[in-house]
């Protein structure tokens, strides 16, 4: 395989995580109330009920400061977890986080994009991304390479905000999101960083419905998929169907 070069997007977005690295789980912390954690852990509960239990190999894209990959390694003890991210800053604090919880030998860390991931077809037995899927620049070309180096039948499981179907939530949603905004901006003095997380929340298309509609149409059957804190986050766990078909998406 090549070098695969980022494209300018991809570039900024690398940069505005860089420059967010060492402020980025104390503001997400602080502006959940920690809600974040469960949610995790709710996701990693999921894929265990539904998974093998040993000698797994997991893929955690988007994998940032390494919480997720760390959760999934005292989850599954017998498994050995790649993350994978474009920040290198974001996953020096992942090292230190893992070395600090005695994981080196069972998580490594890549720099990397999601479009272009550099393993081998078939690698894979799980893979996972918290948070991330709307920071796909390209998610087209991201989920044709996540079939690609998941094995057959393997699992992906997502964690993403959606959208609250009730009218009162979604209100208290929208306003909820404006005051993150203004308090990120103002702790982390990057103005694009926290205007960049609201407006990627609520302009990603896919979600509850669609999200199914979409992850078939990428060749994955789904297993099991749940709302979380009325609506606001989704965990949607699907499978590699064994055959490639061939159908439209719209």
């Amino acid at each position: 395989m090549n070098k695969y070069s980022p494209s300018s997007k991809e570039k900024k977005l690398k940069n505005m995580f860089d420059h967010i690295a060492k402020k980025y789980d104390f503001i997400n912390h602080i502006l959940s109330f920690g809600i974040d954690f469960i949610w995790r852990k709710k996701a990693i509960h999921l894929l265990y009920k539904f998974s093998e239990k040993k000698d797994l190999k997991i893929l955690d894209l988007a994998t940032g400061t390494g919480d997720f990959a760390i959760l999934l390694a005292h989850k599954f003890k017998h498994a050995y977890i790649t993350g994978l991210d474009p920040s290198d800053k974001m996953l020096k604090i992942a090292e230190k986080k893992i070395k600090k919880s005695f994981f080196e030998e069972r998580i490594q860390t890549i720099q990397g994009y999601s479009q272009y991931i550099p393993f081998q077809n078939d690698t894979f037995d799980i893979v996972t991304i918290a948070f991330g899927i709307r920071n796909f620049q390209y998610i087209h070309s991201s989920m044709k390479e996540i079939y690609r180096i998941l094995k057959t039948s393997g699992i992906l499981v997502i964690l993403e905000f959606s959208t609250p179907s009730n009218y009162w939530i979604k209100k208290i949603y929208y306003f909820y999101f404006h005051f993150v905004k203004k308090v990120g901006n103002f702790i982390s003095k990057n103005h694009f960083a926290y205007n960049y997380l609201k407006e990627s929340i609520f302009s990603f298309p896919y979600y509850n419905q669609k999200m199914k509609k979409f992850l078939k149409y990428h060749q994955f059957d789904p297993i099991y998929m749940q709302k979380l804190t009325f609506g606001i986050v989704s965990i949607y766990l699907v499978k590699k169907k064994k055959k490639l078909i061939l159908n439209t998406f719209n």
